[in-house]
């Protein structure tokens, strides 16, 4: 008889993997640049990306496989929480450069195709499987140029380079660029360490961590009270009438759909098998320490350049996340029911 997972291994991943979710989100984009360490941080942050990430992650693996169209599908629904949540998709707080129908429409293509896809739900979902468990299910739902790019120390070299400079841009000094990245990147190694530690070398699967059918009923609980109070307590003055709310719900009826759809075509189909990224901790320790070192030097020599490099990432990140979104489409056309 197969031994029961224990409840504390399975909140600690979850802890774990909404953590690293937290990072690749806030600490990169400099919005929360210590998320880990401040009371809404710790009681809204990082409850809000783990949530998003679990459910999400549970919903893909019980009713089909993580195939990259599943999991941009997936990522972009994950996105849609600016509108609602924090109201970014129709009022930021910077200046909007283009508006329709008071939909904050750069902001859409920059947070829901390509940043919240990809570096709040597939990466850290991605580098916590390949770090916690002996799997590697959504690793092989990758395909092309961007399974290669996640099999590869490399990959993680150039993630982080990117981070460091991004999060540089947002920080108000290097001084608290430097202690940011010093005290998230050891907490994310505390978390790490610390699941070692506890499970002792047991070998569980991404699936054997997921919750049940009762837990997966209380975390959505959880996320749904988390939409009420935050859809009220953030600048509910900054949601818009039926013109606006109404091209967010268009896009969440879509995204749902494919994402039906994407789910049912991946039950048919068999990922290749590709092995386990084996990254050892020296070199773990060598992609952090350049995140570490890249926040002060970007820092200190963009200056002036500072805002002109962000648009050009966000400009880039907006392509890359839309042509991803198209190569989606364009699989789900090729394997129609």
């Amino acid at each position: 008889m197969e031994t029961p997972i224990p409840g504390a291994h399975k909140w600690l991943f979850w802890l774990i993997l909404g953590a690293f979710s937290t990072f690749f989100a806030e600490v990169f984009a400099g919005s929360d640049m210590f998320p880990f360490f401040n009371l809404w941080g710790i009681v809204i942050v990082w409850p809000l990306y783990g949530l998003h990430t679990i459910i999400l992650t549970t919903i893909i693996f019980r009713y089909g496989k993580p195939t990259l169209p599943v999991l941009i599908f997936a990522g972009m629904l994950f996105g849609l929480y600016e509108a609602y949540m924090t109201k970014v998709l129709w009022q930021p707080d910077w200046d909007v450069f283009v508006h329709i129908a008071d939909l904050a429409v750069f902001e859409l293509f920059v947070l829901v195709f390509w940043w919240h896809t990809w570096l709040s739900f597939i990466t850290p979902l991605l580098l916590s499987e390949q770090l916690l468990t002996k799997s590697s299910y959504v690793l092989n739902g990758l395909s092309g140029k961007v399974r290669s790019f996640y099999t590869s120390w490399k990959g993680y070299l150039a993630l982080v380079l990117f981070g460091g400079v991004f999060q540089s841009i947002n920080s108000p000094s290097i001084g608290l660029s430097l202690f940011s990245g010093i005290s998230t990147v050891s907490f994310l190694f505390l978390l790490t360490w610390l699941w070692k530690r506890i499970t002792n070398g047991r070998n569980y699967t991404l699936p054997d961590l997921l919750p049940s059918r009762k837990q997966f009923t209380v975390l959505s609980i959880w996320l749904a009270a988390l939409y009420l109070f935050l859809g009220f307590a953030i600048y509910p003055e900054r949601i818009p009438g039926p013109s606006g709310q109404g091209l967010i719900l268009l896009f969440y009826l879509v995204l749902i759909l494919l994402f039906i759809h994407s789910l049912r075509l991946s039950r048919r189909q068999e990922p290749p098998e590709t092995a386990a990224v084996e990254i050892p901790l020296k070199r773990w320790l060598q992609i952090w320490l350049v995140f570490v070192i890249t926040l002060v030097i970007s820092r200190a020599v963009l200056g002036g350049v500072s805002n002109y490099v962000a648009l050009v990432f966000w400009l880039a990140g907006s392509v890359f996340g839309t042509g991803m979104f198209v190569y989606a489409l364009k699989v789900l056309r090729k394997r129609p029911l």
